[in-house]
């Protein structure tokens, strides 16, 4: 199906029961920012977008950036779901970074809201956030928690982040302190950091980085407000020689641009690496223990 790119698909937001959502104090606008695969899978999808159109607090719009051309079966579920959305393409496929960064100048609202195509939010997700960030409006970005189901056996697990601004800038030189999918994001902020550049992998720890170099606040709530499937597929992706030699390139772009320090760049490619050539069993036991029971 081919989209006109200034078209916008408007639909009736409506919560989980059946009435517009309301809030006892008035909440800032927002938008959803998906990402779309062509390929993505319907029935997960279907399951996301009731979880969108489900917000005690509505969003204005979904925007939509789809990595290539919108298939029929995906266009017509976006607008089964009642969410007014836009509605961005490509003539081919550019990859995570740019997708975002020409979804993100689509969205017109102060406050955007992270949505992948297969993750769970909780119903008060928009309003805990954003009642969050009407109380701290200098935050540039502001994350949750996030529960993972699948990998860890049936039960839900936590992804846990910091929770202070302090205590993410003493981390982000390590690893990534936020989980990508639940960031509430100040549009201004991140555009005038760059925005969303191409780096495979690392698309968003670049971000947060640039962002900590220009002086941005940010935070995490402690609730697990998403809930991602992870799996085999999930951990497929952070192993192995073509994830290596990503982290690698992130790693020393970092080194070159000034947003880490070179010692630091030494060490942290001494200890990441290795960790890609693991065997999958053993470090799928690495990563749980930065997780916790729900």
């Amino acid at each position: 199906m081919v989209v006109d790119p200034q078209v916008e698909y408007q639909g009736l937001t409506k919560s989980a029961a059946g009435s517009p959502a309301t809030s006892p104090a008035p909440l800032p606008p927002y938008e959803w920012l998906m990402p779309l695969a062509p390929w993505a899978c319907t029935a997960t999808l279907a399951e996301v977008l009731t979880s969108l159109a489900t917000q005690t607090w509505p969003a204005h719009c979904l925007v939509v950036s789809v990595d290539g051309l919108l298939p029929e079966r995906l266009h017509q579920l976006l607008l089964a779901s009642g969410i007014p959305l836009r509605i961005l393409e490509a003539p081919e496929w550019e990859g995570t970074g740019a997708v975002l960064a020409r979804g993100l100048l689509a969205c017109r609202s102060r406050w955007v809201l992270r949505a992948d195509a297969d993750d769970i939010s909780d119903p008060r997700r928009a309003e805990l956030q954003l009642g969050h960030l009407l109380q701290h409006p200098h935050l540039a970005v502001l994350g949750t928690q996030l529960g993972e189901r699948g990998a860890h056996g049936p039960s839900v697990v936590v992804r846990r982040v910091p929770l202070s601004s302090a205590a993410i800038r003493r981390l982000i030189c390590w690893r990534n302190p936020f989980n990508h999918p639940t960031v509430a994001l100040s549009r201004e902020a991140v555009l005038a950091a760059g925005n969303y550049c191409a780096c495979p992998a690392f698309e968003d720890w670049d971000l947060w980085l640039r962002l900590a170099a220009a002086g941005a606040s940010c935070a995490n709530l402690d609730q697990a407000l998403v809930t991602a499937a992870v799996g085999k597929a999930h951990l497929a992706r952070r192993h192995g020689l073509v994830y290596l030699r990503r982290e690698a390139r992130f790693l020393l772009r970092c080194a070159r641009e000034g947003l880490l320090p070179w010692p630091q760049v030494m060490v942290l490619l001494l200890l990441r690496l290795p960790l890609r050539l693991l065997p999958a069993s053993v470090l799928a036991a690495l990563m749980a223990c930065l997780r916790s029971p729900r």
